[in-house]
């Protein structure tokens, strides 16, 4: 029975990461899309609170599953776009 309870438990927790998931890449199409509609295509100023909200959620993911999401992230972009070269240093 203890199997069975851990089993349930793991696959539970593991649907709760994968919405979470779902949700942080929802809200980051929305937020690219904010910026191509508002200033055409200038970063956006996120306000103390959005990066809060942000950085609370990401928090909350296993940080493998955060590398494989800056990977899909990677994808959506044009292949023209070369990262290390538009890095600015913070």
């Amino acid at each position: 029975m203890f199997k069975w309870f851990r089993t349930r438990l793991q696959e539970w927790a593991s649907r709760v990461q994968q919405k979470k998931i779902e949700r942080l890449l929802e809200e980051g199409r929305r937020l690219k899309a904010q910026v191509l509609e508002s200033n055409g295509g200038a970063p956006i100023r996120l306000t103390a609170e959005e990066r809060r909200r942000l950085d609370a959620m990401r928090k909350e993911i296993d940080p493998e599953i955060l590398k494989k999401i800056d990977l899909l992230a990677d994808a959506e972009q044009q292949p023209s776009t070369d990262r290390s070269k538009s890095h600015r240093p913070r």
